[in-house]
């Protein structure tokens, strides 16, 4: 005859392996998804490291294709002027390299950066270099949201090409829920869109 006390303690022992189990699978399966969510987080991250790499990277080359024209202004001018142009140079590239570590900026950050690269370029190549800016009155510069750099690259390229043609339009207009953009001289023109995020 089988003894009850053994019986009960199987069942019990039964039950606890069962529970045991289950419990066990339960912490396999949280070890599982905060694996998965610590490998997905890590990625996103690093995904945003390489976007900003690439923006930094971005400022390297504008920089290195810059220096032979600081050179020049160094030795062409007066020693008063040439620490007044490093000196605008220098916060350029600080609004670049902050600019570019940004999802969005507002549309004022990046005309104001457009207009400082401008004005440093009119120094440079002096008073033959014009550019006139056409930003349409009601566009609210400052809530507009934009992707960092986008018209200023857009700008550096057609002034890059068109080294010889020294008459720049910055010409930006409210079409709908897009800011048509068209940056031009007298041998080229560049436009191109830019997507007003609702709100």
């Amino acid at each position: 005859m089988i003894n009850p006390t053994f019986l009960i303690t199987l069942v019990v022992t039964s039950d606890l392996l069962w529970y045991g189990l289950i419990l066990l699978l339960a912490m396999v399966g949280l070890v599982l998804s905060l694996l998965k969510y610590y490998k997905k987080k890590s990625e996103t991250g690093l995904l945003e490291k390489i976007n900003e790499l690439e923006g930094i990277m971005g400022n390297q080359q504008f920089l290195y294709g810059n220096l032979n024209s600081i050179k020049q202004y160094i030795l062409l001018h007066s020693p008063m002027e040439a620490a007044q142009y490093l000196t605008e140079f220098t916060n350029l590239l600080k609004t670049l390299s902050n600019s570019s570590k940004q999802k969005s900026i507002s549309l004022a950050q990046e005309i104001e950066t457009i207009l400082l690269y401008l004005e440093l370029e009119k120094k440079r190549i002096g008073e033959k270099f014009t550019f006139f800016q056409e930003i349409e009155a009601n566009i609210k510069t400052e809530a507009i949201q934009v992707k960092p750099l986008f018209a200023f690259k857009q700008v550096e390229e057609i002034i890059r090409k068109q080294q010889n043609q020294l008459k720049l339009y910055l010409i930006i207009k409210q079409v709908g829920e897009k800011l048509n953009c068209k940056v031009e001289n007298d041998a080229s023109s560049t436009s191109f869109v830019i997507e007003i995020p609702s709100k």
